[in-house]
């Protein structure tokens, strides 16, 4: 079994620094962003410091906990067809999309997540900030 691997020192304080300057954005935009589990919903930003393909920084929206223990319990309970599922996910891509145009507003670059673990998120890939403010 390989290990696993991780970015270290100057590329992993980049990583670091992207997540901050897109916390901050989206926070300017007005959004809760989701940091040491200050909150239960909100854009969650999580830095995959993998050295690999899916290593990056990775944004997914997270909704209340109301819609999503109600959707949980759905699919525990095998109530696949449930609209709060259904609910729960469109919610998700509603809101990726509206955090990827404030992101691109704002010269960050950002593509649709294809880490089949991320099925849900977003990847920032670079930021121009300073450009934008």
């Amino acid at each position: 079994m390989a290990e696993f691997e991780r970015v270290q020192g100057a590329v992993e304080a980049a990583l670091n620094l992207l997540a901050d300057q897109v916390a901050d954005e989206l926070e300017r935009a007005g959004l809760s962003v989701l940091r040491d589990g200050n909150a239960d919903a909100g854009a969650e930003i999580e830095v995959d410091a993998g050295a690999d393909e899916a290593g990056g920084v990775y944004v997914a929206w997270r909704p209340g906990s109301r819609l999503s223990l109600a959707a949980a319990v759905a699919v525990q309970q095998g109530r696949f067809d449930e609209q709060v599922i259904q609910h729960s996910g469109t919610v998700k891509r509603i809101m990726l999309d509206a955090i990827s145009a404030i992101l691109q507003s704002s010269r960050f670059s950002v593509e649709q997540s294809t880490d089949d673990m991320r099925p849900l998120a977003i990847r920032v890939t670079s930021s121009d900030v300073d450009a934008a403010r």
